[in-house]
């Protein structure tokens, strides 16, 4: 992703993105599910390169979970 004028590696597993946004739906499409997100997943991602993390950053249940919150 790009954050001011540098691109940033991170990414997010596909069950991290089941549990922490359509835990009740099944089969879901993850890309579907990342796309539909992706505004608060980049969020997530400034937050945590703010808070210190170096990339890539890997996005965890928490860090979703602390950012809607």
């Amino acid at each position: 992703m790009l954050v001011g004028d540098a691109l940033v590696g991170a990414s997010v597993s596909p069950l991290t993105l089941h549990y922490s946004y359509r835990p009740a739906t099944p089969g879901e499409d993850a890309m579907e599910t990342f796309r539909h997100n992706l505004p608060h997943l980049e969020t997530v991602v400034r937050r945590r390169l703010a808070s210190g993390s170096r990339e890539p950053v890997m996005l965890r249940e928490h860090d979703l979970r602390s950012a809607s919150s």
